[in-house]
């Protein structure tokens, strides 16, 4: 079987006393060289080196020879060379098992067949992750990724996948903890995505999986991190004082008290679905509609309460596309990037004027948003004389898949009488 080392070819002296890094591949006593700079796409780098910049592979480095420390981005490089010794010596595996006879022709040809881009920035690999993301339609996961990717390039602008360790984790959840002043939830968020980036890594052959850095006994989410999301129900006394506040049909402050009182009256509908919720998914007496979050299926009866919301938005609005709610318009918002950043727009001036009703109703220090009504369903479902057995009082990202679970366990009928106690108010 054939062997291969990375070395620097010496049997040919370049200007300024270099010699060009190569894959020497060895058969049979004879040899030949393919330069790094015909295998790789990165070439910032010559892909060659003085002597005393080199470290020639040793018995128990399996071939790999690589830069030196004094070799200015040396951790860099050798992880490109890495990965194409890797890539080189799979190809040869795939000879040894399926009986190829080897010549340096095929395996040239294999090897360069191979080639693609190697990112080795962390920065990069996330504009690659965002596209991919983008081009799947996923618009909302990638806003997620760009708002982590934003605040890596601020923790650390230059910063590398292979740099990606318990040290760097750790660091980067001190500096989100006192110099972004941080919570542990939003904190477990960005620590969650960046696990996954380093998970599609590995996959890549991008990072190696020996020195993956989460995990129970490396950094644990789950243990260094209270991620559980705080309790943030209401009262119904102040749902009802918000309920009947007299507001200007029409207005910002009229639309978003309707909007928190149909996710309310719609078991805790989450504001993405309500701005996708379309006319054609009401039937006379029910709601249907696919969480965008879960793809789970849900079946909202329409009752007196979220009923007449409907008959107001109905009555009053006609929507290119087909939507209950004045929030996306097709003619304008014809991207799913023009959708996703509009339904951010309209969520956060919904949640800034939920802020001024909460000082109308006399309750200043209410935080008071569209996520409040869903905590709320579920904390006044339970109030009302619900089994607790099948209702969670938390109701955030992490349990949002938990909603329709509970719900499906009760006899129809039943929930329906336990809202009634709670919706009238």
């Amino acid at each position: 079987m054939a062997t291969i080392a990375v070395v620097l070819n010496t049997t040919k002296k370049l200007s300024n006393n270099e010699y060009a890094i190569a894959l020497r591949v060895t058969h049979e006593r004879q040899s030949k060289y393919f330069a790094l700079s015909t295998l790789v796409t990165n070439q910032s780098n010559k892909w060659r080196c003085v002597h005393d910049d080199w470290k020639q592979a040793t018995d128990v480095d399996n071939g790999f020879g690589k830069f030196r420390k004094t070799f200015k981005n040396s951790k860099e490089y050798n992880n490109i060379l890495e990965l194409k010794l890797a890539e080189a010596n799979k190809i040869l595996k795939r000879y040894d098992e399926e009986n190829i006879a080897f010549s340096f022709e095929q395996f040239e040809t294999d090897l360069k067949r191979k080639e693609r881009p190697l990112i080795t920035s962390l920065q990069d690999y996330y504009n690659q992750q965002i596209a991919i993301l983008e081009e799947q339609g996923r618009v909302g996961q990638a806003g997620l990724y760009f708002e982590v990717q934003r605040i890596l390039k601020k923790f650390r602008p230059n910063a590398l996948l292979a740099d990606i360790n318990l040290r760097f984790l750790e660091s980067f959840e001190y500096w989100l903890r006192n110099e972004r002043k941080n919570k542990d939830t939003t904190i477990s968020i960005k620590m969650r995505n960046l696990q996954r980036i380093i998970n599609q890594a590995i996959e890549d052959k991008l990072f190696k999986e020996t020195e993956y850095p989460f995990g129970e006994k490396k950094y644990s989410v789950n243990k260094r991190l209270d991620n559980k999301t705080k309790k943030i129900a209401i009262h119904l006394d102040k749902i009802s004082k918000l309920k009947s506040l007299t507001l200007l049909p029409g207005s910002a402050l009229h639309f978003a008290q309707q909007i928190f009182l149909f996710s309310y009256y719609c078991r805790g509908m989450n504001f993405i679905d309500i701005t996708y919720l379309k006319w054609e998914h009401l039937s006379d007496n029910h709601i249907y509609y696919t969480r965008k979050k879960t793809r789970g299926q849900f079946e909202i009866p329409i009752n007196e309460y979220n009923g007449v919301i409907l008959s107001y938005f109905k009555g009053n609005y006609k929507i290119p596309g087909g939507f209950v709610f004045p929030i996306l318009d097709l003619t304008i918002h014809k991207t799913l990037k023009q959708q996703y950043t509009r339904k951010k727009t309209a969520l956060k001036a919904v949640n800034d004027n939920l802020k001024k009703l909460a000082e109308m109703i006399g309750e200043p220090n209410l935080k008071l948003t569209t996520n409040v009504g869903r905590h709320s369903y579920a904390t006044g479902l339970k109030r009302s004389g619900a089994n607790t057995s099948f209702i969670t009082e938390a109701l955030g990202h992490a349990t949002q898949e938990q909603t329709q679970t509970y719900l499906d366990e009760f006899e129809k009928g039943v929930i329906e009488t336990w809202e009634n106690k709670m919706f009238n108010l």
